[in-house]
């Protein structure tokens, strides 16, 4: 079993999940056809279809998917279901509406001023999958969560063909684009389905202010979200193991970054609007700020990275892996290029130039680096269709050590970053390969693995357990440090395998 660092990660909606409703007659407002976007350079998948969705029922007849027998095929919906699982486990997303009615939702409807939590436009883009347009079943597909229509698209305009021999001919594009169907097999379409929401985008920004009423932070890593513990998949992976976790680990990178910065786009040209904020700190490491001060060792002197100070890390959680997933993505997919990233490595410097950065400017190369990564994905995705060749023997061991070595100075001296999210972004990617290569009865630095995990958990003080790394000082880091150099021996080629 992987390792696992506990992080609090808040199950969302509206991107992520899979939904659909009784059979009803279709709106009669029914919009028209998505507009194609040809361009080979754009990945699809990425937003909003504009249809209408059906509650998650709709997919739950016994000849469609649910057939009553839990993890087989044609019971996908069964195997979903909240009822189909002793309390406590089954598909968390399931849960995301059923949150909003909890005491920390009320308390933080309350201090927004936004009404009842279960009942706010602002809650419930990512917390269920809300079919407004059809109130005789809103109710319904409400209660059903994060339902079906969330990770498969709106579907109305597929649900009656998406089964026939015409359907099947169709390419991923062409469904995505003239039916708002997401192809979830796609791991790239999936995943920046999901970051929709775990990451955020335009239309659903979970921002400082929710964060300061009592969200819990936003911290996506599609490998470790595709193996939570409990979690029952109502799908089976076609691509073997490591080939998956390895490409799963890649694209999730990608995917992250991708989101958090077309965020970043919105948010600089919102900057000027009446309800505009800048710079918005949800945007920014948040234990760069929420840490002890005045006590022991200055942190930062224990990096290679300088920061100015005063000045955050942005998106270090997302920016940490994309070095290494470039390098790999070759490998990963044969025959993709890596990209160098040149306006994303100028976002980067411009963000971290000064507290506030120019809004305009920000805006402007934010969507130079948004381009930048979405040609990437596009041909991540592409490689994906054609149907990639098998990943190199050898290159999950590689990458777990290339990570692990992605945690220190390329001297060694140093950590690359004192930032905890810098380390714990590290740690799972090594953890990603870990199950890879096989878990702990495959490898033999699962004890290096843990000792990493262990100093990066939040602490519990006389049974108070702390949402921050209270006790991240010198000391812990200098620890830190010694526990990545001895899991990049033992992951090295004469280490640890």
């Amino acid at each position: 079993m992987r390792p696992f660092l506990v992080i609090a990660v808040v199950v969302c909606a509206s991107a992520l999940g899979a939904a659909l409703s009784p059979a009803n007659p279709r709106n009669p407002q029914e919009p028209q056809l998505a507009p194609a976007a040809p361009d080979p350079q754009t990945p699809y998948g990425v937003g909003k279809a504009p249809f209408a969705h059906r509650a998650a029922t709709s997919c739950a007849a016994a000849s469609c998917h649910g057939g009553g027998q839990v993890g087989k095929v044609g019971s996908e919906h069964s195997t979903w279901a909240p009822e189909a699982f002793p309390e406590g486990q089954g598909d968390p997303h399931t849960k995301a509406y059923r949150v909003l009615f909890n005491n920390v939702s009320v308390r933080m409807a309350k201090a927004l001023n936004i009404g009842e939590a279960h009942k706010a436009a602002l809650c419930l883009k990512c917390h269920a999958v809300d079919s407004g347009k059809d109130p005789e079943t809103r109710d319904q597909s409400l209660s059903e969560g994060v339902g079906c229509g969330a990770c498969h698209g709106p579907a109305d305009k597929w649900i009656g063909d998406h089964y026939s021999a015409e359907w099947k001919a169709l390419s991923n594009r062409e469904k995505w684009e003239k039916y708002g169907f997401v192809p979830a097999g796609n791991l790239v379409a999936r995943t920046l389905n999901c970051a929709g929401c775990h990451v955020g985008d335009a239309d659903r920004d979970v921002n400082h202010d929710l964060y300061a009423a009592g969200h819990p932070r936003i911290t996506f890593e599609a490998a470790a979200f595709h193996h939570q513990p409990g979690y029952r998949k109502h799908w089976t992976e076609k691509t073997p193991q490591p080939d998956f976790e390895v490409r799963a680990w890649i694209v999730g990178q990608v995917a992250a970054l991708r989101s958090a910065t077309d965020l970043l786009r919105s948010r600089a040209e919102k900057a000027d609007k009446p309800d505009g904020i800048w710079p918005e700190f949800a945007g920014y490491s948040c234990y760069s700020c929420h840490q002890k001060i005045g006590e022991g060792a200055i942190r930062g002197e224990a990096s290679a990275t300088t920061r100015a100070p005063g000045v955050p890390g942005w998106e270090v959680w997302s920016n940490t892996g994309i070095g290494i997933a470039a390098e790999y993505c070759g490998a990963a997919y044969p025959g993709v290029s890596s990209p160098d990233l040149k306006e994303l490595k100028a976002l980067q410097k411009l963000m971290e130039s000064k507290r506030a950065p120019n809004a305009k400017a920000v805006a402007t190369q934010s969507t130079k680096a948004v381009a930048e990564l979405d040609a990437w994905l596009a041909g991540l995705q592409a490689a994906e269709d054609r149907g990639a060749k098998p990943v190199p023997k050898g290159t999950a061991e590689k990458l777990a050590n290339a990570i692990a070595r992605n945690a220190l100075s390329k001297d060694g001296a140093k950590l690359a970053d004192h930032d905890w999210d810098a380390l714990a972004s590290n740690y799972l990617g090594c953890a990603a390969m870990f199950h890879a290569t096989g878990g702990a009865p495959a490898n033999k630095w699962g004890k290096e693995l843990d000792a990493v995990r262990d100093n990066l958990r939040f602490p519990a003080v006389k049974g108070a357990r702390f949402d921050s790394p209270f006790d991240y000082d010198r000391n812990k880091l200098d620890l830190l440090k010694k526990n990545f150099e001895r899991l990049r021996d033992a992951t090295a080629p004469t280490g640890g395998n």
